[in-house]
């Protein structure tokens, strides 16, 4: 059973769209090029503003997930500027830093990277 990602957050913008491509050279000097990977790898980074509860529970996920190491899905809401689809992602980073404001309230912005699996 894959997890999800449900939790609220102010926005989410892409960050970027990415191919991975080889560029070899070959003997006569001419370039070969080579996909590596058959569709984009997209990035979002997600803004976030948490209160104590909310934040320990995404704090929670996270290690759950072991940071970056295992795979979720998360739906990129249309009121957020998104396009309704849901995408199996991980988190880019194996860190999660949070800054933690008064009465425990936090804002800090969280890598989200697609995978395919």
């Amino acid at each position: 059973m894959t997890d999800i990602f449900n939790f609220n957050y102010n926005r989410a913008h892409t960050s970027s769209v990415e191919f991975k491509t080889i560029v070899d050279e070959a003997t006569s000097g001419k370039e070969q090029r080579r996909d590596m990977w058959t569709n984009p790898q997209r990035r979002w980074v997600l803004e976030m503003d948490k209160n104590k509860v909310d934040r320990e529970a995404l704090v929670n996920f996270f290690i759950a997930q072991k940071g970056q190491k295992k795979s979720f899905d998360w739906t990129w809401a249309e009121d957020k500027g998104g396009d309704g689809q849901t995408y199996r992602v991980r988190f880019a980073k194996d860190k999660l830093e949070l800054s933690i404001l008064e009465l425990g309230y936090s804002n800090f912005k969280v890598e989200l990277v697609e995978v395919f699996e």
